[in-house]
C-alpha cells in the first residue's frame, strides 16, 4: 500500500465533502474555495488530500494564523472517511505531515482530539507525538462540555 499525501485532482470534490462530512450547502461552497486552491495558504488553511493507492481516503489541513502562532507552527486537522477508519490512515496521515512540515520550515505541529476519540488519540501515540494535557470543556455540545486531548510534535 502506498500513501500520499497530495493536492487534490479536480475531479474529487465531492468525495472530499464526503470525506469532511460536508452536507451543508454553504459548508460546501466556504470548502470550494480552500479545496481549488489546494497546495496553496488560504486565509490561514492549507489543505491537502490523503490518498492510499491513488483513492481520496482523507483530507489533511494544516492552520496557522500569523496573529496567534509564532512562525514555525502550525495546528493539524485530520478527516478519514468514514469506510477507511481503524485502517491506520491517521497514524500515516500524522507522519506525513511532519515529514511535509519539516521540510517546509515548521519545527512545531499541534493537534488535538475529543478525549472520547480512543482511536485518534492511540494515532498520536503510534505516531510519536507527546501528549500536552487537557482542554476542559473546549466545546459545548447541547449544554455538555467536551474535553479535548492536545498533543505536538517537534524538532
Amino acid at each position: 500500500m502506498s500513501f500520499q499525501l497530495r493536492p487534490y485532482k479536480e475531479d474529487e470534490f465531492e468525495r472530499a465533502c464526503q470525506v469532511r462530512g460536508l452536507e451543508n450547502p454553504d459548508a460546501k461552497l466556504r470548502f470550494k474555495v480552500r479545496f481549488d486552491g489546494t497546495g496553496k495558504w488560504i486565509d490561514h488553511y492549507l489543505h491537502f488530500a490523503l490518498a492510499r493507492d491513488e483513492e481520496l481516503i482523507g483530507d489533511v489541513q494544516l492552520r496557522h494564523c500569523d496573529q496567534t502562532m509564532p512562525d514555525g507552527v502550525a495546528h493539524i486537522g485530520i478527516d478519514i472517511a468514514a469506510d477507511q477508519q481503524g485502517k491506520g490512515a491517521g497514524t500515516i496521515a500524522l507522519g506525513l505531515a511532519w515529514d511535509w512540515a519539516q521540510a517546509n520550515n515548521f519545527h512545531r505541529l499541534e493537534g488535538s482530539t475529543d478525549a472520547a476519540n480512543i482511536a485518534m488519540r492511540r494515532a498520536f501515540e503510534k505516531a510519536g507525538w507527546s501528549f500536552e494535557g487537557t482542554m476542559k470543556n473546549l466545546f459545548m455540545e447541547d449544554g455538555v462540555g467536551r474535553d479535548y486531548l492536545s498533543f505536538a510534535k517537534t524538532i
